[in-house]
């Protein structure tokens, strides 16, 4: 198999793998909101202390970012919201995911960075080849001009169609 299509498969395995925590990590947060949401209305200051009102719009960092403020805010009010319903097992719920959601973005990021190294060493390792190539043909090319001018003539391709060059009869 191709090494740059492995590579593609790999970073498209470890953005599945995020895009499932992700999931399970926002469906973690608003669990948590929920709660908070049942004591407290969404437009208070009390319910936005926690952080976030909407997981499913928010990108990578910012999540990640209302993960740690839900699970830390959550920790310090939870006495007031175990009435309806939150516990210490949502929140760590919550740092677990957001743990793993971290991992699992930084595995994301190496897997499209390994693939990118890869193509920039193969461009590399086929630009030397090519450099070899070149000087084995110069090398033939001189070869050719030392020892028959005139066949190094005749087998020596020109840079100019062959329509434009007139072919000469051989005597």
């Amino acid at each position: 198999m191709d090494p740059d299509t492995v590579l593609v498969q790999e970073a498209k395995v470890a953005t599945d793998t995020k895009d499932e925590t992700q999931v399970r990590l926002e469906t973690a947060i608003q669990a948590v909101m929920d709660c908070v949401g049942l004591k407290d209305d969404p437009r208070t200051a009390a319910y936005k202390r926690l952080g976030v009102s909407d997981v499913s719009s928010l990108n990578q960092a910012k999540l990640h970012l209302a993960a740690t403020m839900v699970a830390k805010q959550g920790r310090k009010y939870l006495a007031e919201y175990t009435e309806k319903g939150l516990t210490a097992a949502m929140l760590t719920a919550v740092e677990t995911e957001d743990a793993a959601f971290v991992d699992q973005m930084a595995a994301r990021h190496e897997a499209v960075s390994t693939r990118a190294g890869a193509t920039r060493a193969r461009i590399v390792f086929a630009n030397g080849l090519y450099r070899q190539l070149v000087a084995l043909a110069n090398a033939g090319q001189a070869t050719w001009r030392l020892s028959n001018a005139q066949k190094a003539h005749e087998y020596v391709l020109d840079a100019t169609p062959a329509a434009a060059v007139p072919v000469a009869a051989k005597a």
